[in-house]
């Protein structure tokens, strides 16, 4: 996928966290949490694979992206620099 159909994707619906119920609603460069306030976000393409730039999750402030997850959810977040499953929204 490239980043714009990656960013389209995001923005289409509300998703919500597997691990907590949470709901996130992308708009714009901001992702909404739970309804409170945005967190803003950017989609950056390094060698084929598409990251989120966003404040620190979990001590990771890059995270993979991946869409073609066995499992079917839409995303699954990975920190760029340990490889840890971060992140599933469906």
């Amino acid at each position: 996928m490239t980043v714009r159909e990656v960013y389209e994707l995001l923005c289409s619906r509300i998703y919500y966290e597997l691990a907590s119920s949470s709901t996130f609603r992308f708009s714009g460069n901001t992702m909404f949490i739970d309804r409170r306030a945005g967190v803003p976000f950017s989609l950056r393409e390094e060698q084929g694979v598409i990251y989120l730039d966003t404040v620190p999750q979990q001590g990771e402030d890059q995270l993979r992206i991946e869409t073609n997850h066995p499992d079917g959810s839409p995303f699954h977040f990975f920190g760029k620099n340990s490889g840890r499953e971060i992140l599933v929204l469906d």
